[in-house]
């Protein structure tokens, strides 16, 4: 079953052909050495990698991978940016509400869409894309 992932998550990396059955399988395993491998390769120099790794965080829901995903909400790459933001939305954790707000100054409208919907998905609050109302919220609800 190992080598069945390990070759599910390669493929994924490298064609990003079959990324949900790789992240998948690697949410199920919840191998504690499976989450350091993937908060380890959010620092890989391949963005594939780094947005497979967000990917398969995010379908693992480990609050564990909060702030390195939230680091990569600073990724030089606009998709690692985006799936960070995704990933961020499905761990739920409140500790992602401020860097999701900062997210929604990003140049790039897809990652404010998806670090608005993150924020939605955390805080049960809508406020869209307005980084001042967000932070208004914030400021009232520490």
């Amino acid at each position: 079953m190992r080598r069945k992932m390990i070759i599910l998550a390669v493929l994924a990396a490298v064609t990003l052909v079959v990324p949900h059955y790789a992240t998948d399988l690697l949410a199920q395993t919840k191998e504690s050495g499976e989450l350091e491998r993937l908060i380890a390769d959010l620092k890989d120099p391949s963005w594939q990698a780094r947005w497979f790794a967000s990917q398969a965080l995010g379908d693992m829901k480990d609050p564990r991978a909060v702030e390195p995903l939230a680091a990569a909400l600073k990724d030089d790459n606009v998709y690692v940016r985006a799936m960070a933001a995704w990933a961020l939305g499905e761990i739920k954790d409140p500790r992602a509400v401020e860097p999701l707000i900062e997210a929604l100054k990003d140049e790039i409208k897809d990652v404010r869409k998806k670090a608005a919907l993150a924020l939605q998905e955390i805080t049960g609050k809508d406020f869209g894309q307005d980084h001042a109302k967000w932070w208004e919220w914030r400021e009232k609800n520490k």
